[in-house]
């Protein structure tokens, strides 16, 4: 469900997965709310030029899902294996996904960016998310060029994301908190920590089955490595609890 699964993935019986995703575009097109469908389909194939065989991920072996040739349920699938974002299905051209075989590494292409660079890990693996995270956005950004101010860091469609332009998240199973109500004082201080919750799917989804997916709020002013320590330890705050 959640990329490679491991059974001795740390702190897994609370900690489901651990993902870091890093937004990026490509600075020679328009963001992709501009784009038109000739332009979003030279991004499309621009990016799985770049990737697709390229042996410094993973050994040249990603594969590529053009989501206007899925069906519905393979749509689906996509999004309940938290490989693609539901709003990514949505799009009517010029979108696709690259997912490694092992399924830890997924790349959207056309969402709300042009890139969505995303590695996810079982258990409380924040760190090891991030370092891979990094790995494939040097890559990439050698291949493509980012859009980049010297001042506002990388550039995103939301202002939200711009900077680090990366979220990195927990999603965690809390059912006794739920149940007691005790959940709600820790939405409350997470609030105040700049930590957002959320449910299953991400933003604008709601908690279901008692899982809550904790993220950072900020993206700019600070490093990738803050961000990554804060959420790991707001995350084991509330795992201890």
């Amino acid at each position: 469900m959640f990329g490679k699964q491991d059974g001795k993935a740390p702190e897994l019986d609370v900690a489901v997965s651990s993902r870091v995703r890093l937004a990026r575009n490509l600075k020679s097109f328009s963001f992709p709310v501009k784009l038109g469908r000739e332009q979003a389909n030279r991004v499309l194939e621009t990016v799985k030029k770049a990737v697709v065989g390229n042996t410094k991920l993973f050994d040249g072996n990603m594969m590529f899902m053009d989501m206007s040739g899925l069906s519905p349920v393979d749509k689906q699938a996509l999004v309940e294996r938290h490989l693609v974002s539901p709003d990514l299905v949505e799009k009517q051209y010029g979108a696709g996904v690259l997912v490694s075989r092992d399924e830890t590494v997924s790349i959207m292409v056309n969402e709300e960016d042009h890139l969505r660079i995303q590695c996810l890990f079982p258990g409380m693996q924040v760190h090891k998310a991030w370092k891979l995270c990094d790995h494939i956005d040097d890559v990439l950004e050698q291949e493509l060029g980012f859009a980049y101010d010297s001042e506002l860091g990388y550039l995103t469609c939301c202002p939200t994301n711009a900077g680090t332009g990366i979220r990195a998240s927990v999603m965690l199973h809390l059912p006794a908190l739920a149940m007691t109500g005790y959940i709600n004082r820790l939405l409350e201080a997470c609030g105040k920590l700049g930590v957002a919750v959320r449910g299953l799917y991400g933003e604008n989804t709601e908690a279901s089955g008692y899982m809550f997916q904790v993220s950072n709020q900020v993206t700019l002013g600070r490093t990738e490595e803050e961000i990554t320590e804060g959420i790991c330890n707001v995350a084991g705050q509330i795992i201890e609890q």
